[in-house]
Parts: structure tokens; C-alpha cells; sequence
């Protein structure tokens, strides 16, 4: 042998020794080299599709049993379906389906090529429904999600069987007319990337100073993430052109209206209580909009309840 083949021989044995050592070796099947129990995209595995729309390629992600009534879940802006992932698995497990969606522009769903009203996005909703020969479904939404989810419903009543809204974002026209007034501004550092990565540093965490559960900094580690994976901001424009409350009151199928009392929007969804006293109010924590993500067991068993009574009713 060579010395120059030793010498290489030995370099590999050494590599192989690191590797087998380091705290960075693969623990067991699937593991890799992770040093942390972050799952990443991983948690999104199977049922995933596209159908061509009106508002460009909607991608969506489709699991559970197909005998099951699938419920659809629409996310907030800027976000995308995995705000609901961990909620969506855990519906799967207690043997709901469940679909989850890409609102256009955000996720992996194409950008339109104009700026969306909340009616569009809702209708754009239909042919998704058609393609995967769905009549009938219950719908749930968060923030945006949660008026395109009743503007759907208002525009395709034949179609919802049920709606959860989390966060009924119904703006008053003086709401309306001060965040339209902020558009554009922004704040913080923006998203382009800086040599001193403040971009990343400099953006707000959401939650109580000092709440530094595992569960909360990985949401929003997800909505700096989706923040930035998202083009321009067309969730937020539609949702502060959008008037809800006509839409909201021509609701006749059973509603379930979750609340976080640190919500900013939880004192418009105590109004849309008052004025739709026939939907089932409940406040699901005295956090913020992002609790549901900390405690998706918690929001999937309330919803599978709910669902359960009102089947019988």
C-alpha cells in the first residue's frame, strides 16, 4: 500500500470515528444527523396535491378516512397550511378527514396575478371542492381564514354543513379604514435578507415577555418562517377591504366561534357573539392568536366534541 493510500485510509477511519462519536450521529431510523427534535415540513407527510383554480395552482393536503366528513381549515396571512398541521394530525388520529389549504400566494399556491378580494378567495375554494368530488363539508378558518371561510359560506350555503370560525376578524368600517390607511407601511427591519441578519432578529415575538414554552417559540419560529417564504401580502389587503358582518349574518348552518381573550380581535368576536347568539361561544384560552398552534390536542378535542353534538342534534 501506498503512502499515500495509508495516509488516505487513515483519514477516513478517522471521519468515520468523528462521526460515530459526534452528537450529531443518527439516533434511529429517519433520523439523520438532527442534534433536536425539530420536525420541519415532515410533519405535513402525505396527501398532498394541487388543482388548477382561477386564482392559479391551489396546493392542499388531503388525509384521514374518506368516509369521513372532511373538514377544511383555512389559514391566517401571512401563514400557510402548516399553522394547522399538528392540529390537522391530531383530527386525522380521532378519524376525522381533513383538508388543509394553501390560500393563493402563500404556502405553495401560485400568486395570482391581481390582488384577490376575500369573495375570490372564497370562491376560488369551489374548485377544489369539485375536484375532489366533495358535495358537502364542514369549513374552519383563523384570522383570514375565518372570513374567507364565512364569505364561502355565505356565497355557498348548499356546500357547508358546519363552520369553526377561531378569530372572526368582522372589522368595523372604521377599523377597515385605519388599517388601510397603515398598508404598506410595515415596521421592524422588512424581509429582504441584511449582512447582520436583523431581518431575522429585529422581528417581534408574539406572547406574554417572559413565555418561553417550547410550543410558542416554535409558532413563531413558523410565522417568521412562512413570513418570509410568502410573497406581497395579499391575505392582510384582502382582509382589511372585507366587510364581514353581511356575510356573517346570512350564516344558517351551525357555528362554533372560538376566542382567545389576548387576541386583539377578541373583543369583535364577544360583538359577533352578541349579534349571533345562536353560535356556540367559547374562549379557548387567555393567550394570544397563536395559543392554537401550542395546543392543537387541546383545539382538535374541543372541535371533535362539538362536531359529535351537533351529528346528534
Amino acid at each position: 500500500m501506498s503512502r499515500h493510500s495509508l495516509s488516505q485510509r487513515i483519514a477516513t477511519l478517522a471521519l468515520a470515528s468523528v462521526i460515530a462519536s459526534s452528537s450529531i450521529a443518527a439516533q434511529g431510523p429517519g433520523r439523520g444527523t438532527s442534534i433536536d427534535d425539530w420536525k420541519g415540513y415532515t410533519v405535513l407527510k402525505g396527501g398532498k396535491g394541487y388543482v388548477q383554480a382561477p386564482l392559479g395552482q391551489l396546493h392542499y393536503r388531503d388525509v384521514g378516512p374518506r368516509e369521513a366528513m372532511p373538514l377544511v381549515l383555512l389559514h391566517q396571512s401571512p401563514m400557510s397550511m402548516i399553522q394547522w398541521a399538528d392540529v390537522q394530525n391530531e383530527l386525522v388520529r380521532m378519524g376525522h378527514r381533513v383538508i388543509t389549504v394553501d390560500t393563493p400566494g402563500n404556502g405553495l399556491s401560485d400568486i395570482p396575478d391581481h390582488q384577490p378580494t376575500i369573495e375570490e378567495l372564497a370562491d376560488n375554494l369551489v374548485v377544489l371542492l369539485d375536484g375532489l368530488k366533495l358535495k358537502k363539508v364542514l369549513l374552519g378558518g383563523h384570522h383570514t381564514g375565518a372570513q374567507i371561510a364565512t364569505a364561502f359560506t355565505a356565497r355557498h350555503p348548499g356546500r357547508v354543513q358546519a363552520l369553526v370560525l377561531h378569530g372572526a376578524a368582522m372589522f368595523s368600517d372604521e377599523q377597515l379604514a385605519r388599517y388601510q390607511a397603515n398598508i404598506g407601511k410595515g415596521s421592524g427591519t422588512g424581509r429582504l435578507p441584511q449582512a447582520d441578519g436583523s431581518n431575522f432578529t429585529r422581528r417581534r415575538l408574539f406572547g406574554t415577555p417572559g413565555d418561553t414554552r417550547q410550543e410558542l417559540l416554535d409558532a413563531n419560529a413558523w410565522l417568521t418562517i412562512t413570513s418570509y417564504l410568502t410573497g406581497p401580502d395579499l391575505g392582510h389587503y384582502a382582509a382589511f377591504h372585507y366587510r364581514m358582518k353581511p356575510d356573517l349574518m346570512k350564516v344558517r348552518v351551525p357555528t362554533l366561534l372560538l376566542s382567545d381573550t389576548g387576541d386583539e380581535v377578541n373583543p369583535i368576536d364577544k360583538e359577533v357573539a352578541r349579534l349571533r347568539p345562536d353560535f356556540e361561544y367559547v374562549e379557548f384560552s387567555n393567550g394570544n392568536f397563536m395559543e392554537f398552534m401550542t395546543q392543537p390536542r387541546k383545539w382538535a378535542l374541543i372541535v371533535d366534541a362539538w362536531l359529535k353534538r351537533i351529528d346528534r342534534g
